[in-house]
This record gives structure tokens, C-alpha cells and sequence, in this order.
């Protein structure tokens, strides 16, 4: 079968503009998505940032509540301040430990926000390679 020369150009004119549009999602909105992701996770990791620095701030307050209460309290109650002292204290370093974990967790999902630029940056070579050998045969 053969197909005429402006067949070939007209079909070779509706695959870029399917080329064109792969690109425009590719490129523009998917890297406007993982652009946003990462700007939320930058905000995400300075408020858990904010947050340890918070929380490594309790162990020093408990600490001179526990000296200060201790003075002059009754033993009974030098015991209860000084137990949930303790207890207040382990809740923060817990409470800590978990915002380190996210914090790895954001750090990961910064790097497949990464990957998936990379992706995109791929399908732009071989969407570019297509547009190529379209303009081949528009001529």
C-alpha cells in the first residue's frame, strides 16, 4: 500500500501533537507537582525542625523544677515532681525520636521527587527524538 506524500506529512503533524502534549505533561505539570512536593516537605522540615528544638528544650525545665521543688519539699513530693519529671521527659525524647524519623522520611521523598524529574528529563530526550523523525517527513 502506498500512502501519498501529504498523508505522511499529515500524519506525521498529529503524532507531534501528541508529542507536544506528552511534553506538556511531562515537563510542566508533572515537575510543577514534584516542585510543590518538595516546597511542602522543605515547610515540613522546618516546623519538625522548629519542634525538636522545643522539645530538647523540656529536659532542662524539668530539671529545674525538680531542683527547685526539691529544696524544701517533703520527701513524698520531691519523689512525685522527680517521677513525672521522668515521665514528662521520656514522652519529649520519645516524641524526638519519632521527628527524626520523619525527617528521614522527608529526605526520602525529596529523593524520589528527584527521580521523577530525572523521568521526566527522559521522556523530553525520547519525545524530542520523536519530534525529529516526524520533521523528517514534513518536509
Amino acid at each position: 500500500m502506498f500512502v501519498g506524500k501529504g498523508a505522511v506529512r499529515e500524519m506525521a503533524n498529529e503524532i507531534d501533537k501528541v508529542v507536544r502534549d506528552i511534553d506538556q505533561i511531562t515537563q510542566s505539570r508533572i515537575d510543577r507537582v514534584a516542585d510543590k512536593i518538595d516546597s511542602e516537605l522543605n515547610s515540613c522540615g522546618r516546623e519538625l525542625t522548629n519542634a525538636a528544638t522545643t522539645l530538647s528544650q523540656i529536659k532542662p525545665l524539668m530539671d529545674r523544677l525538680v531542683a527547685q521543688v526539691g529544696q524544701n519539699a517533703p520527701d513524698h513530693v520531691q519523689v512525685l515532681v522527680s517521677s513525672i519529671a521522668q515521665e514528662v521527659v521520656a514522652k519529649a525524647s520519645g516524641a524526638s525520636g519519632n521527628i527524626e524519623e520523619v525527617q528521614r522520611n522527608i529526605k526520602d521523598v525529596d529523593k524520589l521527587t528527584d527521580e521523577i524529574d530525572t523521568l521526566t528529563d527522559e521522556i523530553d530526550k525520547l519525545t524530542n527524538k520523536i519530534d525529529e523523525i516526524t520533521d523528517k517527513y514534513q518536509k
